[in-house]
């Protein structure tokens, strides 16, 4: 029954928007005449006004999948959403008025009604996602599925077990593994792979199944969305190849045959450029606005003993070694110690990772917390050698012990930050910390990029930084 109740509450949610929306323009008229300057008064003009942004809102909303409170969405994805709705939307407005000869209409009335539209909407919808998580939580509003799964099935599986905001609720798990038997048997029934899914989802009112076996067999996957189809319910797809697909990608011909062709990195033009004139800008204002609290921070990490900065070379764009700075946050002979303290080690792979390092200082800790001591990359940034945004640098004896596959991460310049750092850090496994930095690659867009720095200021002040 839910099914059928999403769209009209999706409409619903759009109307309030609009109607939002509308009160928006009423307080920025207000606003307007109160704070800066009379406004005068045509109301044959704010009608039109307000009939183009009922027309533009409902459109722009809509066509963004902005009326669905979704159940899987992180807030800074809504956030730069409505960003762009609001800016598309107020710039068609302006245009408007020019074309319409709105002439009594003031542009710091429509200025004023941007920011406050914006304010308004993403809280209403931050709200009404809050709420219905809350909702989720309580067993409400929830989707009965199916998972297909094997052993590299157990991270996703128990990523939805954990959020239980999303709204799923696992009635079966169809799997031959005898690890998925062992840790999930005792909770959730376990169905064998060989059972008709048609006989399954016939006898069971399951809202969707979720296919997350790392292997794709053509005819099985069919079969399984056949079964589905056939009585509506919805079939989802969780492969490693899917990040490939959404790739840079191009369906050529060869003598009349098709072949959908892949990059291994980005190659959008204006994108890249875009993004290394914002590189370029942001490191020259970051160094200039930080520079006050960069000389506090040297002066505190002076009365520790000891040098400012700590050099250390790493590896960047195409294996070209650098030197990486940051504020020191370890005692001066931490690189001698490192040898004792391998046996330590709490993170897989050829990374040094312990949660309680003896060797960082007291203001170090500090440092690290805030994410801080990266404040000096800044300066490589602005000699090219780093970016804001990209996989982490890595030392050369780490890379050394890569595999070939995870040789493709020196493909793209390193960055400040990166999915890895606003994921976790030390919770994330090796091998996943990999795949994610592939997955950047593979999927790297501007919005991209905007998503994982409004990530990232969230983790700094909220001093999630280790």
């Amino acid at each position: 029954m839910h099914k059928e109740r999403e769209p009209v509450l999706e409409k619903l949610s759009l109307v309030l928007q609009v109607i939002l929306t509308l009160i928006c323009l009423m307080g920025a008229l207000w606003i307007t005449n109160a704070f800066f300057e009379p406004v005068q008064w045509h109301s044959s003009q704010y009608k039109i006004l307000s009939f183009l942004i009922v027309l533009l809102w409902m459109l722009l909303l809509d066509q963004s999948n902005l009326g669905r409170v979704h159940r899987i969405r992180m807030n800074s994805v809504t956030f730069i959403e409505y960003l762009t709705v609001i800016i598309i939307g107020n710039i068609l407005i302006l245009t408007s008025i020019v074309i319409l000869d709105l002439n009594t209409i003031s542009g710091i009335v429509i200025g004023v009604f941007a920011i406050l539209n914006f304010i308004v909407l993403y809280s209403f919808k931050f709200v009404l996602s809050s709420i219905m998580g809350f909702i989720r939580r309580e067993g409400l509003n929830s989707r009965l599925i199916l998972i297909i799964a094997d052993e590299d099935s157990v991270y996703f599986i128990d990523r939805l077990i954990e959020s239980k905001d999303w709204g799923y609720r696992i009635w079966a798990i169809m799997s031959d593994n005898p690890g998925i038997k062992e840790k999930y048997g005792m909770e959730y029934l376990i169905i064998p792979y060989e059972r008709d899914l048609s006989l399954i989802i016939d006898k069971r009112a399951i809202d969707e199944v979720f296919y997350c076996k790392s292997s794709l067999e053509q005819n099985e996957i069919q079969k399984f969305i056949y079964s589905c189809a056939e009585v509506g319910v919805v079939f989802r797809m969780q492969s490693l190849l899917l990040n490939y697909i959404k790739m840079q990608s191009s369906l050529s011909y060869l003598n009349q045959m098709p072949f959908l062709t892949f990059r291994n990195t980005p190659d959008n033009y204006l994108a890249l450029k875009f993004k290394v004139i914002f590189d370029s800008v942001i490191s020259i204002l970051a160094i200039i606005l930080l520079f006050p609290l960069m000389v506090i921070i040297a002066l505190l990490i002076k009365l520790d003993g000891g040098p400012v900065f700590f050099r250390q070379k790493r590896t960047g764009l195409y294996g070209r070694q650098f030197f990486c700075y940051k504020f020191r946050t370890m005692v001066v002979d931490a690189e001698s110690q490192l040898e004792s303290l391998s046996a330590q080690n709490e993170q897989e792979g050829p990374v040094f990772k312990i949660k309680n390092d003896p060797r960082v200082t007291w203001i170090g800790r500090f440092l690290r917390r805030t994410s801080l001591d990266e404040i000096p990359q800044f300066i490589n940034v602005f000699k090219g050698e780093m970016a804001i945004v990209g996989p982490r640098p890595p030392i050369p004896s780490e890379v050394e012990q890569y595999e070939r596959w995870q040789q493709r991460r020196l493909s793209m310049k390193p960055g400040i930050t990166c999915i890895w750092q606003v994921s976790g850090r030390n919770n994330i496994p090796f091998d996943q910390w990999m795949k994610m930095d592939m997955q950047y690659i593979d999927t790297w867009s501007l919005k991209l990029d905007f998503i994982i720095i409004l990530k990232t200021i969230r983790v700094v002040i909220t001093s999630k930084g280790c």
